[in-house]
Protein backbone atom coordinates (compact mmCIF):
# COMPACT_ATOMS: atom_id res chain seq x y z
CA UNK A 1 0.00 0.00 0.00
CA UNK A 2 2.46 2.70 0.65
CA UNK A 3 4.35 1.70 -2.39
CA UNK A 4 1.02 2.43 -4.64
CA UNK A 5 0.83 5.80 -2.04
CA UNK A 6 4.31 6.28 -3.60
CA UNK A 7 3.47 6.18 -6.96
CA UNK A 8 0.62 8.31 -6.82
CA UNK A 9 2.21 10.85 -5.35
CA UNK A 10 5.40 10.94 -7.33
CA UNK A 11 2.68 11.27 -10.69
CA UNK A 12 0.79 14.13 -8.75
CA UNK A 13 4.09 16.15 -8.25
CA UNK A 14 4.80 15.26 -12.23
CA UNK A 15 1.77 16.54 -12.72
CA UNK A 16 2.01 19.66 -11.19
CA UNK A 17 5.05 20.54 -12.43
CA UNK A 18 4.58 19.97 -15.61
CA UNK A 19 1.62 22.28 -15.14
CA UNK A 20 3.57 25.12 -14.02
CA UNK A 21 5.30 25.21 -17.17
CA UNK A 22 8.73 25.70 -15.58
CA UNK A 23 8.12 28.86 -13.73
CA UNK A 24 9.80 31.81 -15.02
CA UNK A 25 11.52 30.48 -18.32
CA UNK A 26 10.94 32.23 -21.56
CA UNK A 27 9.89 30.48 -24.22
CA UNK A 28 10.76 31.76 -27.94
CA UNK A 29 8.69 29.11 -29.76
CA UNK A 30 5.26 31.05 -31.49
CA UNK A 31 4.11 27.23 -31.64
CA UNK A 32 4.59 27.05 -27.73
CA UNK A 33 2.73 30.24 -27.12
CA UNK A 34 0.36 29.15 -29.34
CA UNK A 35 0.39 25.85 -27.52
CA UNK A 36 -0.20 27.53 -24.12
CA UNK A 37 -3.18 29.69 -24.43
CA UNK A 38 -6.73 28.78 -23.00
CA UNK A 39 -8.28 26.18 -25.06
CA UNK A 40 -11.30 28.88 -25.54
CA UNK A 41 -9.02 31.16 -27.88
CA UNK A 42 -7.56 28.05 -29.81
CA UNK A 43 -10.89 26.92 -31.16
CA UNK A 44 -11.44 27.83 -34.97
CA UNK A 45 -14.99 26.31 -35.22
CA UNK A 46 -15.77 28.76 -36.89
CA UNK A 47 -13.07 30.33 -38.55
CA UNK A 48 -11.98 27.23 -39.87
CA UNK A 49 -15.00 27.92 -42.35
CA UNK A 50 -13.66 31.17 -43.68
CA UNK A 51 -11.65 33.05 -45.81
CA UNK A 52 -9.64 35.59 -44.00
CA UNK A 53 -9.32 38.09 -47.38
CA UNK A 54 -12.89 38.08 -47.88
CA UNK A 55 -13.47 39.36 -44.07
CA UNK A 56 -11.29 41.79 -44.67
CA UNK A 57 -13.90 43.24 -46.75
CA UNK A 58 -16.55 42.17 -44.28
CA UNK A 59 -14.39 44.22 -41.88
CA UNK A 60 -15.32 47.18 -43.19
CA UNK A 61 -18.64 47.48 -41.51
CA UNK A 62 -16.42 47.16 -38.44
CA UNK A 63 -13.95 50.06 -39.36
CA UNK A 64 -15.83 53.53 -37.98
CA UNK A 65 -15.22 52.16 -34.31
CA UNK A 66 -12.33 49.25 -33.98
CA UNK A 67 -8.47 49.25 -35.71
CA UNK A 68 -6.72 46.22 -36.78
CA UNK A 69 -4.08 47.15 -34.84
CA UNK A 70 -4.20 47.76 -30.85
CA UNK A 71 -4.60 51.41 -31.01
CA UNK A 72 -7.89 52.75 -29.64
CA UNK A 73 -10.64 54.29 -31.89
CA UNK A 74 -14.46 54.27 -29.75
CA UNK A 75 -14.05 50.22 -29.66
CA UNK A 76 -10.66 48.56 -28.78
CA UNK A 77 -7.90 47.63 -31.44
CA UNK A 78 -9.18 44.01 -32.42
CA UNK A 79 -5.02 42.66 -33.06
CA UNK A 80 -4.76 40.27 -30.59
CA UNK A 81 -8.02 39.69 -29.87
CA UNK A 82 -7.94 36.00 -29.74
CA UNK A 83 -4.36 35.97 -27.90
CA UNK A 84 -3.47 35.50 -24.66
CA UNK A 85 -3.36 39.35 -23.74
CA UNK A 86 -6.55 40.05 -25.35
CA UNK A 87 -7.26 43.53 -27.53
CA UNK A 88 -5.80 46.66 -26.45
CA UNK A 89 -8.70 48.27 -24.50
CA UNK A 90 -8.63 52.12 -23.61
CA UNK A 91 -6.89 52.81 -20.27
CA UNK A 92 -8.59 52.31 -16.88
CA UNK A 93 -10.74 49.32 -18.61
CA UNK A 94 -10.31 45.82 -17.83
CA UNK A 95 -12.36 43.47 -18.98
CA UNK A 96 -10.03 40.87 -17.09
CA UNK A 97 -9.97 38.95 -20.33
CA UNK A 98 -13.30 38.37 -21.13
CA UNK A 99 -15.55 40.49 -23.08
CA UNK A 100 -18.13 43.12 -21.86
CA UNK A 101 -21.16 40.76 -21.56
CA UNK A 102 -18.83 38.89 -19.34
CA UNK A 103 -18.77 35.85 -21.49
CA UNK A 104 -14.84 34.10 -22.57
CA UNK A 105 -13.55 35.30 -25.66
CA UNK A 106 -14.44 32.27 -27.61
CA UNK A 107 -15.03 32.34 -31.51
CA UNK A 108 -18.61 31.89 -30.30
CA UNK A 109 -18.78 34.40 -27.94
CA UNK A 110 -17.81 36.38 -30.20
CA UNK A 111 -19.82 35.97 -32.56
CA UNK A 112 -22.74 36.50 -30.57
CA UNK A 113 -21.70 39.59 -28.94
CA UNK A 114 -21.38 40.99 -32.48
CA UNK A 115 -24.37 39.87 -33.71
CA UNK A 116 -26.36 41.16 -30.41
CA UNK A 117 -24.48 43.85 -29.21
CA UNK A 118 -24.37 45.11 -25.66
CA UNK A 119 -22.99 47.96 -23.73
CA UNK A 120 -19.75 47.60 -22.14
CA UNK A 121 -17.73 50.11 -20.08
CA UNK A 122 -16.22 51.46 -23.21
CA UNK A 123 -19.79 52.55 -24.48
CA UNK A 124 -22.16 50.77 -26.91
CA UNK A 125 -21.58 48.16 -29.36
CA UNK A 126 -24.23 47.84 -32.30
CA UNK A 127 -25.56 44.57 -33.44
CA UNK A 128 -24.29 43.62 -36.78
CA UNK A 129 -26.75 41.24 -39.07
CA UNK A 130 -24.12 38.96 -40.55
CA UNK A 131 -24.75 35.72 -42.40
CA UNK A 132 -22.89 32.51 -40.86
CA UNK A 133 -20.54 32.77 -44.30
CA UNK A 134 -19.91 36.79 -43.24
CA UNK A 135 -18.93 35.32 -39.78
CA UNK A 136 -17.00 32.79 -40.69
CA UNK A 137 -14.72 35.18 -42.88
CA UNK A 138 -14.54 37.79 -40.26
CA UNK A 139 -13.42 35.18 -37.74
CA UNK A 140 -10.71 33.65 -40.15
CA UNK A 141 -9.74 37.75 -40.57
CA UNK A 142 -9.80 38.68 -36.96
CA UNK A 143 -7.58 35.24 -35.91
CA UNK A 144 -4.98 37.24 -38.73
CA UNK A 145 -4.60 40.22 -36.39
CA UNK A 146 -1.63 39.81 -33.96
Amino acid sequence: MKRMSAWIFALFLLALIAGCGGGNQATSSSSTATNELPAVLLDTSISVKGDAQRGQEVFGQCAPCHTTTKEVLIGPGLAGLFSASGPNLPKGVDYNGLLPNGKERSESNVAEWIRTGGTGKIGYMPSHNLTDQQMADLMAYLRTLK
